[in-house]
C-alpha cells in the first residue's frame, strides 16, 4: 500500500497540475494572467460619465483613445482607464477623480479586514472583488493574503508553492529575513499590489507563539500593523483576507484593522458559526482592552456582508430578513448573489471583474451589478471614516 505520506503529496502536486493547467488554458501563449481590456459602457461608467461624452472625450489631445477592435469596437486597458481618469482631474480639477486618501487633511490608511471562523463563507471572494474595485476605480490598494490556503494568492495566477515559497510571505518578514519591500508584488491590475501567502505562513504561526513564550511582554498582536506602518504611505486602502480560524494571525488583522467585514451566508448553521465567532470578538476586544489599550478594537466601521444568497429561495431571504431585523445598521444592504457564474469564472481562477461570458450577458451583467452594489457599499463605509461626502 502506498505510504499515506507519499499519497497526500502526490494528491497536493495534481491539485497545483490542475491550477497551472488553468492558468495556462486561460493565457496561452504566455502562461501568465493577464487582466482584459474594457468596454466603452464599462469605463464611462467607473469614471462616472456617459458613454456619449467618452466617445467625444477620445478625440481630445492627451486623452486615452484605446484600441479599435474588429468591428469599430473601442476598449481601455487598467492603465488607460487610471491615465483617463489623471485627464480628467488635471481639465476638471473636480476631486472624484482623484479618490484616493489625502493624508495631509489627517486621512488615515483604511485597513479593511475580512474574517469568519467558518470557510466557505465567500470570504475571499468578497475579499479580492473589493480590491479590485477599489484599484480600478483609481485608489492604492494593498490585498494582504493571510490565509496558508493562498487561495487569494492563486486568485493572481501565482503558484502559492513555486513563485511563493517558504520566502515570500508575511512569516519571513516575522523572521526578519526578508524586508518588506521584497515581500509585495504588483499584479496585473494596475494600482493593486499582493502580499502572498503560501502554507509557509503556518509557520508564522509558531514564530508568534515561540516568541510570545520566551517573552512575555512581546507584542505578538501587533506584527501585521508594524509591516503596515513601514508601506502604509504607499496605499489609500489595505485589504486583509484571513484565514478561517482564530489564530494569531488573524489576531493580528483584528488588531491592525481600522474596519472589519464579516461575511455569512444565509443559513442557519453559518449564523450559528458566527454567533461564536462574535462571542470570540468580545472576550478578545476585553481582554485587549483591559491589558493593553483602552481604544483597542475601536474600528471605524463593523459590518455583516449577506453572500451566496439565492434571491429566489424562500428560506434564505427569511434569514436575511432576521438577520437585518436583528443586526440592523450593522448589516449591509446590499448582498453577493450566489451565482454559477462565479464558479465558472473560477475554473479558469478568475473574477466577475475579469471573467468575458461566453453565453448569456444580461445573466452575468446581474451578477456583476450585485458585486458592484456590495463593493459602492462598502466603498461608502471609507469615505464616511475619510469624513467625506457620500451617497445618500
Amino acid at each position: 500500500m502506498e505510504d499515506i505520506a507519499v499519497r497526500f503529496e502526490r494528491f497536493a502536486e495534481l491539485c497545483r497540475a490542475v491550477q497551472r493547467k488553468a492558468v495556462e488554458l486561460e493565457n496561452h501563449p504566455e502562461k501568465r494572467k493577464r487582466l482584459r481590456r474594457f468596454g466603452p459602457g464599462e469605463v464611462a461608467s467607473v469614471l462616472g460619465i456617459s458613454p456619449g461624452h467618452l466617445r467625444n472625450l477620445v478625440r481630445e489631445p492627451g486623452f486615452p483613445a484605446g484600441e479599435t477592435q474588429a468591428g469599430g469596437r473601442r476598449s481601455f486597458s487598467i492603465e488607460e482607464i487610471h491615465r483617463a481618469r489623471t485627464w480628467l482631474h488635471r481639465t476638471t480639477g473636480h476631486p472624484r477623480y482623484a479618490p484616493g486618501r489625502r493624508a495631509e487633511v489627517g486621512e488615515r490608511l483604511q485597513i479593511v479586514t475580512f474574517v469568519n471562523f467558518k470557510g466557505g463563507s465567500g470570504k475571499t471572494t468578497t475579499a479580492v472583488h473589493f480590491a479590485q474595485y477599489l484599484a480600478l476605480r483609481g485608489y492604492r490598494v494593498l490585498l494582504v493574503d493571510l490565509d496558508p490556503q493562498a487561495s487569494a494568492t492563486a486568485l493572481f495566477g501565482l503558484d502559492p508553492d513555486t513563485e511563493i515559497g517558504e520566502s515570500g510571505t508575511f512569516a519571513s518578514w516575522l523572521s526578519g529575513t526578508r524586508q518588506v519591500g521584497e515581500l509585495v508584488r504588483p499584479t496585473y491590475w494596475a494600482g493593486l499590489d499582493l502580499l502572498p501567502a503560501s502554507i509557509a505562513l503556518q509557520h508564522a504561526e509558531y514564530e508568534l507563539v515561540g516568541r510570545l513564550l520566551e517573552r512575555r511582554d512581546f507584542a505578538f498582536y501587533g506584527q501585521l500593523g508594524e509591516l503596515l506602518g513601514a508601506i502604509g504611505a504607499r496605499y489609500d486602502v489595505v485589504v486583509c483576507d484571513c484565514r478561517p480560524d482564530v489564530g494569531m494571525l488573524t489576531l493580528n488583522a483584528l488588531w491592525a484593522a481600522t474596519g472589519l467585514v464579516v461575511p455569512i451566508p444565509p443559513s442557519m448553521l453559518d449564523f450559528a458559526s458566527s454567533g461564536e465567532f462574535f462571542r470570540f470578538l468580545a472576550g478578545v476586544a476585553r481582554d485587549f482592552r483591559t491589558t493593553l489599550r483602552s481604544d483597542a478594537l475601536d474600528y471605524d466601521f463593523v459590518r455583516i456582508v449577506t453572500t451566496r444568497f439565492k434571491a429566489a429561495d424562500r428560506n434564505q431571504a427569511e434569514i436575511v430578513r432576521w438577520k437585518r431585523a436583528l443586526f440592523q445598521e450593522a448589516v449591509l444592504g446590499e448582498a453577493m448573489l450566489d451565482t454559477a457564474l462565479i464558479d465558472a469564472a473560477g475554473i479558469l481562477k478568475e473574477t466577475l471583474y475579469e471573467y468575458e461570458p461566453s453565453g448569456n450577458r444580461r445573466t452575468y451583467e446581474r451578477g456583476l451589478e450585485a458585486m458592484e452594489r456590495v463593493n459602492r457599499a462598502l466603498e461608502q463605509e471609507i469615505l464616511r471614516a475619510w469624513g467625506r461626502p457620500t451617497e445618500s
